[in-house]
């Protein structure tokens, strides 16, 4: 049966999510805060708006289901609208599960009231008062973290933002001025990995492990953005990781949809992404998101040989069941405006000399007189995959050749460790 799907976003992500949609002759009907070239050309209908502003999705008739990309606004409960308000069921979380992504605070206390393994030693701070009393307590290097969203851009980290407690004093009082909560956390050192699940509230079922990573320069080097790049490989797993160390973090996240649904009486349903970091043995979890990755989602959702509208119902009907992947080797690398994140250029033109061996996705760019120009955020990805990450990444470097502009992008993306 052909279905008609409501997608809510515009970014890279977004479009990767569209294109599997959009297989089997389904239709896509798009809502975006601005149109991704990508999604509208695949679109049968697109209406652009606030993503936080819900009134124009009831533009959009007969509709079998919904589902939402970004964060935000899972935050400002766009779940709980569709499905209460136009009847639309949806594979997203409702607003009150999906705060294990939008509040750190109550992510760190379910972890903590379940005796759910993960935590780094932490406080919850509400004056500067309380991260006084932390810091004169403990003789730990720490994170700093505002309680809401920040799209992985503002926490602040030891040796990284600051050299001293009087300068992360600082940093928590601006963050105080202007929120309630901030939250202190033990500096962990490692290795990051995510670890993306399928749920319907009760079953689970595994997405390959994903490495991203996060710096915007070669090396692991200079600010935080929301991802330059990642690398899957055949056999779903990282070359770092022990057997042990998944199992943990998939427990991690059994437990946490089991606390979930104890403590607000409302099944997670949708795509739960732990990241997490093995640190001297340990498994960590840094954040939760609830929704793919991205560009995590580029890489997995490539692979993916069975029908994503058939698991994204059956998660709705609280029917999952088994979802199974290639064993195929994925490397996803980002192009970025020349200067991002901290002074990108914008407005500049993109030309992409077709044919190309890896996937494109558009993400955050916009069309004018039918060429494609940067915004101040990332632009394009490519998305490589072969038999072995060298031969995924061969891919992607003959392709970033053949796309013209002012960007930039890390070489080293799927060096392996």
């Amino acid at each position: 049966m052909v279905e008609k799907v409501l997608l809510v976003g515009n970014g890279a992500r977004e479009h990767a999510m569209a294109k599997k949609i959009v297989e089997n002759e389904n239709k896509l009907f798009s809502y975006m805060n601005y149109e991704n070239p990508g999604i509208a050309d695949l679109s049968e209908k697109f209406i652009l708006g606030n993503l936080t502003n819900f009134e124009k999705l009831s533009m959009f008739k007969n509709i079998d289901y919904a589902i939402v990309g970004p964060e935000l606004p899972l935050s400002y409960g766009i779940t709980n609208y569709i499905e209460d308000k136009l009847g639309i069921p949806v594979a997203s979380p409702r607003e009150e599960v999906a705060k294990i992504e939008t509040s750190k605070s109550f992510a760190r206390q379910i972890l903590d009231t379940y005796r759910i393994e993960g935590n780094p030693y932490f406080k919850i701070c509400e004056t500067i008062s309380d991260f006084e009393s932390f810091v004169k307590e403990n003789d730990l290097e720490i994170a700093i973290k505002p309680d809401g969203l920040t799209g992985g851009k503002a926490v602040k980290v030891y040796g990284d933002h600051f050299s001293s407690y009087s300068e992360a004093e600082v940093i928590v009082k601006q963050i105080l001025s202007r929120d309630e909560l901030v939250i202190i956390e033990q500096k962990i050192k490692g290795k990051e990995f995510s670890l993306q699940v399928f749920t319907d509230g009760k079953n689970i079922q595994l997405m390959p492990l994903v490495r991203d990573y996060k710096r915007a320069y070669e090396g692991d080097k200079g600010p935080n953005t929301g991802s330059m790049g990642s690398y899957s490989l055949p056999d779903h797993h990282l070359p770092f990781l022990e057997q042990n160390d998944v199992e943990k973090a998939i427990n991690i996240l059994k437990k946490t949809i089991k606390a979930l649904k104890e403590h607000t009486s409302i099944p997670y349903v949708g795509v739960l992404y732990g990241q997490f970091m093995k640190s001297e043995g340990k498994i960590f979890l840094i954040e939760f998101n609830a929704r793919f990755g991205d560009p995590e989602a580029i890489n997995v959702l490539k692979l993916l040989k069975d029908d994503y509208n058939i698991i994204n119902q059956s998660m709705i009907d609280q029917s999952l069941k088994n979802v199974n992947f290639e064993n195929k080797a994925t490397v996803c690398n980002y192009l970025v405006p020349k200067g991002y994140p901290l002074n990108p250029l914008r407005d500049k033109r993109i030309i992409i000399n077709h044919p190309l061996k890896s996937d494109l996705f558009y993400a955050s760019v916009y069309r004018k007189n039918k060429e494609i120009r940067t915004t101040t955020s990332r632009s394009l990805a490519l998305l490589g995959v072969g038999d072995n990450i060298v031969e995924a990444k061969k891919k992607v470097n003959e392709d970033l050749t053949r796309i013209e502009g002012k960007l930039y992008w890390r070489t080293d993306i799927a060096e392996l460790e």
